[in-house]
C-alpha cells in the first residue's frame, strides 16, 4: 500500500513553493506599478501641456477678437463717417477678416509656431476656404449650436498640433459686405465677384477660425520623461525585490518550514507519512492546510467527549455575556457623559479667552457650568481680600443667595496645596464666621461649592443649590475643579491686565505731565514712548511715531534729538548732556539717560529735550547789559578827561582861522582839517556821554506808526538814489505807546541806516509793525534783503565800539545806543540773519498801562 502510494506521488508535478509564488506575485505587482506610474506622468504631463497650450491659444483668440471689435465697432465706423459713401470699401481698415489675418501673419514672424487660420465655406478668397478638417468642425458647430469652442490634440500629415476652434456666426452689421451682392459695394464686388462670399446670414454657422501650435517635440519629451521613469522604476523595483526576497525568505518561509517539522515530528502515525509526501509536491501553506486537518480531525474526536460538558459551560457563558452587555452600556453613558464634561470644560475655556471684562465671562461660564451639573440655581462670588468677604457677582435661579458672605482664605491653603477635593470642609473653616456671629449657617454652606484658584491662593467661590457633595460622583468633582482653577486663571489674568494697564496709564501720565518733551528709544532707536509735548511741539500724532525710526519723523527736521544722532551710542552707564540749536534758532538742552540691560547692553534710552531759547535770550541781554554798563562807566571817565582838551582845540582853531584870514589857502585848509577832526573826536564823546548816562526821556503817548514814517519820510529821497524801496506792513488798529519819540526816532533812523548799507545796488526794506495783545506788547519788525551777518558777528552787533565798517567811517555805537534806548523804554530788540538771504531786526515794546498814562 505504501508502494502504490509512492509511485503515485512521485506521479504528481513538483508545485511551486510558497517563496516563488510571492516573489513573482511581487514582481507582477511592481512591474504594474511601475507601468501605471509612468502612464499617470504621461497623462498628467500631457494634460498640463494641453493646458499651456489653451492659455495659449486663448491669448491669441482674445486678440484677434479686440482686433476684429476695434475694427468693427471703432474702425469701420469711422471710415463710413469719413468716406460718407457705404459704397466705398477700404479692405485694409474696414474687413475684420482681412485685418485679423494680416495682424496674425505679422503675429507668426516673431511666434512662427503659432498658425492662426480664419476660413469659410464658400470663402470669398480660396485660399482660406475650409479643408477637410475644418470642414468637419463647421459640421460639428452647426449641429451643436450650443458649443462655443473645440479644442485638442490633432494628429495630421505635418504631425501633432494642439488646435483650438470657434465658430464663425456673422452679425449683422457683417451683412452689409457678405449678404445680398446687390447690397455690397461695388469695390467688393469688383475685385472678387458676386459668386463667392455673399448670402450670408446671422444664424448659420459659416466658418471657423483657428489657432494651432506643434506639441510633436514636447510630446516626445513627455514621452522620454515616462519610460526614464520605467526604466528608473524597473531599477528601483529590482532593488527592493532582492531585499523582500532577502527578508521574506528569512522571516516568512524558515519560520513556516520550522512549524512544518514540529508537526511532521508530531504526527508519527499514518497521517504523519502522508504529511511527509504532501511537503514534496505542494507548498509550505497547502502542507501547514493538510496539517491543520489533521489535527482537526483528532479535535473533533475530542469535542465529542466535550459536548457533555458544554451545557454548563454555555449557560456559564450566556450569563457572563449578559453582563458584559450591562458593563458595556455603562461604559458608554460614562463616554457620553465625560463627552459633555470634556465638551463644557471646552465651551469654558473659549469664553474666558474670547472678552477681557468679568461681568461678560462670569454669567455665560455659569449657564455653561449648569449643564454639567443637576443643580436647581448656581452663583459665582469673588472675593475681597481687604474686607474678608465674598460678594456675588452673579447667579442663574439663585436669587436666595446672601450678596455678601464674610470669608478667611487663607484656611484653603492646606488643602489647595494638596489638591483636596474637601468642598464641604473648604468652605465650613473659610465661611464659619458668619455662623459663629449669627447662629445661623448661610445657604452658602449648605451648597455644592468649588473654589476659584490660581496659584494657592483663593480668588472666589462657584456654588451650586440643590446639590451637594454626596450627589456627585468623583468624575464631576474632578471637572469642577478643573472649571474652578480655569476660571481662577482667568480672573488672575484679568486682574494683572487691568493692573498693567493702570501702570501704564500712569506711567504715561507722568510722561504727559512734564512739559518739556521726552521720547523713549529701544536700543535700535525706534520710538516706544512720548509725551504729549513731544506730540504738539511736533505736530504729530502718536500713531506716526510709535515703533518708527527717530529719523523717520514727518518733521524731522524740527526735532532736536537728530542733532546728537552720533552721539547715541553709550559706553558707560552716564547720562550725556549736550547744547543744540535747530535751523530756526530754538536752543535746546538734550540729556540722555540710557538703560542698560543684566547684559550690559544699551535696552532703552531716555531722551529729555529743555527749549532753553528764552533762557540764553536773558543771558545774553545781561551780559550785554552789564557789559554796556561797565563801558559806560568807562567811557564817562574818558570822555570828561577828552572833552576839555577838545574845546580848548576848537577854541585854538577858531582863533587861527580869525587871525590867519589873509594867509595862503593852504594854510587856511590845516586849519579847517584840525577843526574837522577835533568836531569828530567831540561827537564821538558825546555819543559816549549820551551812551554812558542816557539822556533824559521826554516820554508821551505817541503812534509808533508815525514815528515809522516819519523816520521813512526822512531817508526816502536818499535811499530811492541807491533804488532802495521800502515796504510798510503797519498795523492800522495799534494802541499808542509811551515813548520818547526823537530818542525812538534815533533807534529806526539807525536801523535804516544800517540796512541801507548792508544792501550793495538795489533792494527793498521792510518795514512791519503788529499788536500782541496775549503779551500786551507791540512788535516792530525792520527788514532787509542784503548781503546779511554772519553767525560769529550777530552775536557782538550790539557791543559798544563793534564795526564791520572800515576804519574812519563808523563808531560802532549805534546799535549799542540804540539798544540803551529800547532797553530804557522796558522793551527788547534781537536780530536774527542768514548770510546771503536776509537781516532782521525785531523789536517789542510794552502797551502802557492805566496806571502808567501821565496827566
Amino acid at each position: 500500500m505504501g508502494e502504490d502510494t509512492g509511485k503515485g506521488s512521485a506521479g504528481k508535478k513538483a508545485s511551486l513553493s510558497l517563496q516563488a509564488k510571492f516573489l513573482l506575485g511581487l514582481a507582477v505587482i511592481f512591474l504594474c506599478f511601475s507601468g501605471i506610474t509612468s502612464l499617470l506622468i504621461y497623462y498628467y504631463e500631457k494634460k498640463a501641456l494641453e493646458e499651456k497650450a489653451f492659455q495659449q491659444t486663448e491669448m491669441v483668440m482674445a486678440a484677434v477678437e479686440s482686433v476684429r471689435e476695434y475694427v468693427r465697432e471703432v474702425l469701420r465706423p469711422r471710415m463710413y463717417d469719413i468716406l460718407a459713401d457705404e459704397q466705398i470699401f477700404v479692405l485694409e481698415a474696414m474687413s475684420t477678416s482681412y485685418v485679423s489675418r494680416v495682424v496674425m501673419d505679422l503675429f507668426r514672424k516673431n511666434l512662427p509656431d503659432f498658425e492662426y487660420r480664419r476660413v469659410a465655406v464658400n470663402a470669398r478668397n480660396p485660399d482660406y476656404e475650409a479643408n477637410e478638417l475644418e470642414q468637419r468642425m463647421i459640421d460639428y458647430f452647426a449641429t451643436r449650436k450650443e458649443a462655443g469652442e473645440w479644442k485638442g490634440i490633432v494628429k495630421t500629415d505635418q504631425g501633432r498640433f494642439y488646435m483650438s476652434f470657434r465658430p464663425i456666426r456673422f452679425s449683422r452689421s457683417c451683412l452689409n459686405c457678405h449678404g445680398v451682392p446687390e447690397d455690397a459695394p461695388s469695390l467688393i464686388v469688383e475685385n472678387y465677384g458676386a459668386a463667392r462670399g455673399f448670402h450670408r446670414s446671422t444664424d448659420v454657422v459659416s466658418g471657423v477660425q483657428s489657432v494651432s501650435i506643434p506639441v510633436d517635440f514636447s510630446l516626445s519629451k513627455i514621452m522620454n520623461v515616462a519610460w526614464s521613469v520605467i526604466f528608473a522604476a524597473f531599477f528601483v523595483v529590482f532593488s527592493l525585490y532582492g531585499v523582500v526576497w532577502y527578508f521574506f525568505n528569512n522571516v516568512v518561509v524558515n519560520n513556516l518550514k520550522t512549524l512544518l517539522e514540529i508537526f511532521r515530528g508530531t504526527l508519527r502515525d499514518e497521517k504523519g507519512v502522508q504529511l511527509y509526501e504532501l511537503a514534496r509536491t505542494k507548498d509550505e501553506f497547502d502542507e501547514m492546510a493538510e496539517a491543520v486537518q489533521s489535527v482537526a480531525s483528532h479535535l473533533r474526536e475530542a469535542h465529542g467527549k466535550l459536548e457533555d460538558y458544554a451545557e454548563n459551560l454555555e449557560r456559564k457563558v450566556a450569563e457572563r455575556t449578559g453582563a458584559l452587555e450591562q458593563s458595556k452600556k455603562r461604559l458608554r453613558e460614562q463616554i457620553a457623559e465625560r463627552s459633555l464634561e470634556l465638551k463644557t470644560l471646552n465651551t469654558i475655556t473659549e469664553l474666558v479667552t474670547q472678552s477681557v471684562q468679568l461681568p461678560e465671562i462670569l454669567p455665560r461660564v455659569l449657564l455653561e457650568a449648569l449643564r454639567a451639573v443637576s443643580a436647581k440655581g448656581a452663583g459665582i462670588y469673588l472675593l475681597d481680600r481687604e474686607h474678608g468677604v465674598l460678594r456675588l457677582q452673579c447667579q442663574r435661579n439663585g436669587g436666595e443667595l446672601e450678596a455678601e458672605i464674610p470669608f478667611e482664605p487663607t484656611l484653603c491653603l492646606t488643602m489647595l496645596e494638596k489638591e483636596s477635593m474637601d468642598f464641604e470642609g473648604f468652605i465650613s473653616e473659610a465661611g464659619g464666621r458668619q455662623r459663629d456671629l449669627t447662629g445661623s449657617e448661610p445657604l452658602l454652606l449648605q451648597s455644592l461649592n468649588v473654589p476659584l484658584c490660581c496659584h494657592g491662593q483663593v480668588l472666589g467661590v462657584m456654588t451650586f443649590l440643590g446639590v451637594t457633595v454626596d450627589g456627585v460622583d468623583p468624575q464631576q468633582l474632578e471637572l469642577l475643579f478643573s472649571i474652578g482653577h480655569q476660571i481662577g486663571i482667568t480672573i488672575e489674568s484679568l486682574q494683572n491686565i487691568a493692573r498693567l494697564l493702570e501702570s501704564k496709564e500712569l506711567l504715561q501720565s507722568v510722561f504727559d505731565g512734564i512739559t518739556d518733551a521726552v521720547v523713549l528709544l529701544d536700543h535700535e532707536y525706534r520710538i516706544k514712548m512720548v509725551n504729549r509735548a513731544f506730540l504738539e511741539r511736533h505736530k504729530v500724532e502718536l500713531e506716526q511715531v510709535l515703533d518708527r525710526p527717530l529719523g523717520a519723523l514727518p518733521r524731522h527736521k524740527n526735532c532736536p534729538f537728530l542733532l546728537i544722532s552720533d552721539d547715541l551710542r553709550f559706553t558707560s552707564r552716564k547720562p550725556t548732556e549736550n547744547v543744540v540749536e535747530t535751523a530756526e534758532g530754538l536752543v535746546y538742552e538734550i540729556r540722555m539717560y540710557p538703560i542698560f540691560s543684566e547684559e550690559e547692553t544699551v535696552r532703552f534710552i531716555v531722551c529729555y529735550a529743555r527749549d532753553i531759547t528764552e533762557q540764553k535770550q536773558v543771558e545774553q541781554r545781561m551780559q550785554q547789559t552789564e557789559k554796556l554798563i561797565a563801558l559806560g562807566q568807562l567811557a564817562a571817565g574818558v570822555a570828561h578827561e577828552i572833552n576839555n582838551p577838545l574845546g580848548v582845540i576848537l577854541c585854538y582853531a577858531d582863533i587861527l582861522r580869525e587871525e590867519i584870514r589873509d594867509a595862503p589857502e593852504q594854510r587856511r585848509e590845516d586849519i579847517e582839517v584840525i577843526e574837522k577832526h577835533a568836531r569828530s573826536c567831540q561827537r564821538i564823546v558825546t555819543d559816549l556821554l549820551n551812551f554812558a548816562r542816557g539822556q533824559k526821556s521826554d516820554r508821551r503817548l505817541y503812534s509808533i506808526n508815525a514815528v515809522i514814517e516819519d523816520v521813512v519820510a526822512m531817508v526816502r529821497r536818499q535811499f530811492m538814489k541807491k533804488r532802495i524801496d521800502f515796504v510798510m506792513e503797519l498795523a492800522p488798529d495799534l494802541p499808542e505807546l509811551l515813548i520818547d519819540r526823537d530818542r525812538m526816532r534815533q533807534v529806526f533812523l539807525n536801523l535804516l541806516m544800517n540796512s541801507s548799507q548792508a544792501i550793495a545796488e538795489s533792494g527793498v526794506i521792510r518795514l512791519q509793525s503788529s499788536h500782541l495783545p496775549p503779551e500786551g506788547k507791540v512788535r516792530v519788525v525792520v527788514e532787509d534783503n542784503g548781503e546779511g551777518i554772519e553767525a560769529e558777528v550777530l552775536a557782538k552787533i550790539f557791543d559798544p565800539f563793534f564795526t564791520t565798517k572800515p576804519q574812519g567811517t563808523g563808531t560802532g555805537l549805534g546799535l549799542s545806543v540804540s539798544y540803551g534806548i529800547i532797553r530804557d523804554h522796558d522793551g527788547d530788540i534781537r536780530a536774527e540773519s542768514r548770510r546771503g538771504e536776509f537781516s532782521r531786526f525785531i523789536i517789542t515794546l510794552p502797551v502802557p498801562r492805566d496806571s502808567d498814562t501821565p496827566f
